[in-house]
């Protein structure tokens, strides 16, 4: 996957010292995408009788790559019907249900998810050298640049009338996917055109490391609100995810018992405890894959005279 990736730069740069066949173009635009071959979320979703009995647990599907899309990209066609593009784009996402829990006493707990991205994307690009309405194709690598993943958590306990609200950064480790799109261009003129494709991004990406940045407490009898994260240790507020939990990890079953961490990150695993240190637990997967509809204009420079 790296020697595609260098081999589309590498072509990328070549067109732009090609001889005057050349065209280059910019173009804009932006879209929205649904999340496709969806991945089981760790928490589930619990429904429970009037005795509080948990009568059934249902597996949370979902994708993080369900969201906006905002591009600019710049490319050129080498020949009529072969290119090479460079795009960037923001992605934001929307939030996802990532699992939850009903009590009949009144005490709850829901769970969502979502991602914002800057993504880069060198493609190759094929197209029908029409005039007016060209259909055409792009595959490219796709890279992660900046962003993160946001789990926010929203727990109710009703003896006490309270609300807890926490907020989990999470950083993921280097990734490479990638996407490929169909779509049509109507060129209003020699140099204008809009277009509309369907895009399926294929990506998934590796928890690295992550960070608690909210914990607040809200008393709903007279509104006083309580932020505990100042007071929260390094064990409770940083994680450090790692492929193999051992005994010699940062991690230990007491915390579990405190309800310092959250019980769908917990191991049952008695290693060494240091509240001045990160917690670390296992690697997760966030799952990106989308099929988004995006729409936008294209600007076609003239072409150098021979």
């Amino acid at each position: 996957m790296k020697n595609l990736y260098a081999a589309l730069i590498l072509l990328f740069l070549c067109a732009l010292g090609s001889d005057s066949r050349a065209q280059g173009y910019i173009r804009g635009g932006g879209g929205f995408g649904v999340g496709t071959n969806k991945d089981a979320f760790i928490v589930p979703a619990i429904t429970r009788n009037d005795n509080g009995m948990v009568v059934s647990a249902q597996t949370v599907f979902g994708s993080f790559g369900q969201g906006g899309r905002f591009s600019l990209a710049g490319g050129y066609m080498i020949t009529p019907y072969l290119g090479v593009e460079l795009q960037l784009y923001y992605f934001l996402g929307t939030k996802q249900a990532y699992g939850s829990d009903m009590m009949p006493n009144g005490n709850s707990y829901a769970r969502t998810g979502y991602s914002y991205q800057l993504r880069a994307l060198p493609s190759l690009v094929l197209k029908a050298p029409t005039e007016k309405v060209q259909p055409y194709a792009r595959f490219g690598v796709l890279v992660p640049l900046l962003g993160q993943t946001i789990l926010e958590d929203r727990r109710h306990i009703s003896a006490v009338n309270q609300t807890i609200e926490t907020q989990l950064n999470i950083n993921g480790k280097f990734s490479i996917g990638f996407e490929s799109t169909v779509g049509v261009q109507y060129n209003i003129t020699k140099n204008i055109g809009i277009y509309a494709e369907l895009t399926y991004t294929g990506l998934r990406i590796r928890s690295n490391n992550a960070q608690y940045t909210k914990d607040i407490t809200t008393n709903i009898n007279d509104g006083t609100v309580t932020d505990n994260l100042p007071n929260r240790q390094t064990i409770t507020r940083y994680i450090e995810f790692q492929d193999e939990i051992t005994l010699e990890s940062n991690h230990n079953t007491a915390l579990l018992v405190t309800g310092q961490i959250p019980n769908d990150v917990g191991l049952f695993l008695d290693g060494q405890i240091d509240f001045n240190q990160p917690l670390n637990v296992l690697t997760q997967t966030s799952n990106f894959n989308a099929l988004s509809l995006n729409v936008g204009i294209q600007y076609t420079f003239n072409k150098k005279a021979k």
